[in-house]
């Protein structure tokens, strides 16, 4: 029998050694247990370097653009298929609508800082001649008078919704008629101050003994809460265009009376550029807006001039014009008839 060999000790295969944990991850993970601590300390810093960014720089595209304040946008030249239109004034407008053009004339040292408080009644006046008639060929239906005058920027849109102007009054005049109103604002387009010399405005033409008052057929209450009879309101130029308040299918800058709402529209475009009728009195403008608004709220329709050179009556489309030629033109079916007559801009009820 051969002699029995012990064999030596079998060395321990390197596989086979006994291995630390983290030996034992890196052997089953490779390069990947390299990679996942370097990935993880790259997503750390991202993350620190995010949180530390300034607020202002992380905008969420969910959160709505903050509107901005009155009169500081300039309005597009031509934004006439962005609004729906409605009929052209006169007889064939939908019995809910008035709609007028209460355009204000150029501008003047006030339009320059519309946001200034205007003394409404004491700087208006009957104007002393009649306006000429500027050289702007491609107007709406060849009517230059009633394109909307170069000047300071305006609210070109609102949110279209509205606030009230916070204020009340003692009865204005003492008429059989009685009727009550708010002051209100678009939201969006203002200052706290430009709403409040706003509402100054409306009550300094208003409560004058050359405005309805002074017929002596109405009383005018000015309240803040409930449901007035009329809201006499400051709105941006798209929402004034929309189909639902006065319309783009006259393709001027207007204000109007909407009798479904009771809402007097007042434009903002107007308000801060005026119209041409009124040669740059921009004070006489406004008490003529408010005056004739307000009369569509009351009850009264579109006139004409009754002779050539006379102050125009208040219920003139004076925004457009005070020539009954051009009225006609953009309202073939309206009230007014081409006659060769021209008045003088008024901006008095009496």
């Amino acid at each position: 029998i051969p002699p029995l060999q012990v064999r030596p000790p079998r060395r321990q295969l390197r596989d086979n050694r006994r291995r630390s944990s983290l030996g034992w991850f890196v052997h089953h993970y490779g390069w990947r247990a390299w990679a996942l601590p370097v990935l993880t300390a790259l997503t750390v810093l991202a993350v620190v370097g995010l949180v530390r960014s300034p607020v202002s720089d992380i905008v969420s595209p969910a959160l709505p653009a903050p509107l901005l304040p009155s009169r500081v946008v300039t309005p597009p030249t031509d934004l006439g298929d962005t609004a729906d239109s409605v009929p052209d004034p006169g007889a064939t407008a939908p019995p809910e609508h008035v709609i007028d053009d209460t355009d204000a004339p150029p501008t003047s040292t006030a339009a320059e800082t519309p946001d200034a408080p205007v003394t409404a009644i004491a700087a208006a006046a009957v104007a002393s001649e009649l306006p000429p008639v500027p050289d702007i060929p491609d107007a709406f239906k060849g009517v230059a008078m009633g394109a909307l005058p170069p000047g300071a920027d305006f609210a070109e849109r609102g949110a279209g919704t509205y606030h009230v102007v916070k204020g009340t009054s003692e009865p204005l005049g003492d008429g059989p008629d009685h009727r009550t109103f708010t002051i209100e604002v678009e939201d969006g387009i203002s200052t706290p101050e430009a709403d409040e010399a706003f509402a100054a405005d409306v009550m300094e033409v208003l409560s004058d003994e050359r405005s309805w008052i002074g017929t002596g057929d109405f009383t005018l209450t000015r309240v803040d809460s409930g449901t007035p009879d009329f809201r006499v309101t400051l709105a941006s130029q798209i929402t004034v265009r929309s189909g639902d308040n006065c319309g783009w299918d006259v393709q001027l800058e207007a204000s109007c009376y909407n009798r479904l709402p009771g809402r007097v529209f007042i434009n903002d475009a107007r308000w801060v550029r005026g119209a041409f009728s009124f040669a740059g009195d921009l004070a006489s403008y406004r008490v003529y807006a408010i005056n004739h608004e307000v009369g569509h709220a009351l009850g009264f329709g579109h006139v004409g001039c009754a002779a050539t050179g006379e102050p125009a009556p208040i219920m003139m489309p004076q925004s457009w014009s005070p020539a009954n030629d051009d009225i006609a033109r953009l309202s073939p079916e309206g009230p007014v008839v081409a006659d060769r007559l021209v008045c003088r801009a008024n901006p008095f009820v009496d």
